[in-house]
């Protein structure tokens, strides 16, 4: 089966569609265009860490980034050049490098997102962890802090994603053990309102700092807002999983205006993952009414705290990672996921994060490897599994009325060429079948006769 799309088209960067027995081939389309929000982790970068301007290949990775990706994700780590008073004079910021990304991604037509505001002392300066403070002296830097890094250059709307709170757990689902390790948790501790019990409980009370934390961040922007956190990425009934989701729900119930949940998505070639839970953790998230992203993903060979290594790539771990990120791409999409972003461009290119893994989607010289044709063929088969459609969106100005003057009905079929139903041309907000946002084929049954009016044979159109 061939169709070509013709015309009306205002989807970015898609020349045309071909649908071949089911697979899909675009010319001239990143994996942004494959059908839903795919972003790079991209900062200045140094000698040692790939980035846009001071990294050997700085070019390279802008023109990736410009070709194939939405959104840009840069982060501001307090703890690494960003936070830069002492506990003398603490309030002093330098948010240069950041900003830079920032407005090179807006220039560029990109979504942005910033991580992090707060969450876990690994990201804060030591002067800040171990000080004497008051609690009243942590509550005036807290509020300084957000308000520094949310206003700097214009970003309270510039900035489409904050990631407001990081890690507000151990890697075992605790909560900090002391202040040293998280201290803005010295703000005190409120009952929980999750509403959950039994083993769905998990605490009786939670740091009160991290509503506190999306009430000020929400009081300077009308950003999406995230809560972000790793190992929870599947519904396994783990202790961080169910702690992090009681967590979720009583913020929820509490009136935080929390937007979104982020897993952080560091996989493994050397563990077996069961994606219809990480599916399944998706809908959950989804069901509260909140968006999910997978925030920082990439699938290497080892540990990813792993020290840097020399590559032990074969063609079989090629493989694997080819076949492990389209099982993960496909579980997510189909379940929901609103946007996944990678943590990074090209392989081996930060010294310090998963060096000799090979755990991106292109490789040293910033080509294409199998991996990224299975992430983009993972989107596609993941759009085709989930969601009601309420209002569907004509790509263009057509308009149910137009419609009507080439066709009474049509078929509906997926960019992969599966037909799903059938809509009416003037009831074109109705659909038979299941679909998720995205871009679909209207093959037209029957023809009206219309003076004036050119007979087409496909049209597409955009659910958003």
């Amino acid at each position: 089966m061939c169709f070509i799309i013709m015309q009306y088209l205002k989807v970015p960067a898609i020349c045309f569609v071909l649908l071949l027995a089911g697979k899909t081939i675009v010319s001239g389309a990143g994996l942004s265009d494959a059908g839903i929000l795919v972003g790079a982790t991209a900062e200045v970068g140094s000698d040692t860490k790939e980035g846009l301007f001071n990294w050997k290949d700085a070019q390279k990775v802008q023109s990736v980034i410009r070709d194939e990706f939405g959104l840009v994700q840069t982060t501001a780590y307090p703890a690494w050049g960003v936070w830069t008073g002492n506990a003398q004079n603490p309030k002093v910021f330098d948010f240069t490098d950041m900003n830079k990304v920032i407005d090179w991604a807006q220039s560029n037509n990109k979504k942005t997102c910033i991580h992090l505001i707060a969450g876990s002392g690994t990201y804060f300066p030591e002067w800040f962890n171990t000080g004497n403070w008051t609690t009243a002296q942590v509550e005036e830097q807290f509020n300084s802090w957000i308000t520094a890094v949310v206003t700097s250059n214009g970003n309270s709307t510039k900035v489409d994603y904050w990631n407001v709170v990081n890690e507000a757990f151990t890697w075992d689902g605790n909560y900090w053990p002391d202040s040293t390790q998280c201290r803005w948790q010295q703000l005190g501790w409120e009952d929980d309102k999750s509403g959950l019990s039994g083993s769905a409980k998990v605490y009786a009370r939670h740091p009160v700092y991290i509503r506190k934390a999306f009430e000020k961040t929400r009081a300077l922007t009308s950003a999406k807002l995230e809560l972000r956190d790793y190992y929870i990425e599947f519904w396994d009934d783990s202790k961080k999983a169910r702690a992090f989701y009681q967590l979720v729900k009583h913020l929820k119930n509490t009136g935080a205006p929390i937007d979104a949940v982020g897993f952080q998505g560091h996989f493994r070639l050397d563990k077996t993952y069961d994606w219809s839970k990480l599916n399944r953790a998706v809908r959950e998230y989804k069901t509260l009414g909140l968006e999910v992203y997978i925030t920082e993903l990439d699938y290497g060979d080892d540990d990813q705290i792993a020290p840097a290594k020399a590559s032990q790539w074969t063609p079989q771990l090629d493989e694997a990672q080819s076949t492990g990120y389209y099982d993960l791409v496909k579980a997510s999409v189909s379940a929901g996921v609103d946007w996944i972003c990678l943590w990074g461009v090209a392989d081996n290119t930060n010294q310090y994060w998963r060096m000799g893994q090979h755990a991106l989607l292109f490789n040293e010289q910033y080509q294409p490897k199998k991996a990224y044709e299975s992430f983009k063929q993972g989107i596609v088969d993941g759009k085709e599994a989930v969601g009601t459609v309420n209002h569907l969106k004509l790509s263009g100005r057509k308009r149910s009325r137009e419609m009507s003057a080439y066709a009474e009905k049509m078929k509906v079929y997926t960019i992969s060429g599966k037909c799903i139903g059938t809509v009416s041309a003037n009831t074109i907000g109705s659909v038979t079948g299941r679909l998720s946002h995205g871009v679909y084929l209207l093959k037209p049954m029957a023809y009206e006769s219309r003076p004036g009016k050119r007979t087409v044979t496909d049209y597409m159109f955009v659910h958003q």
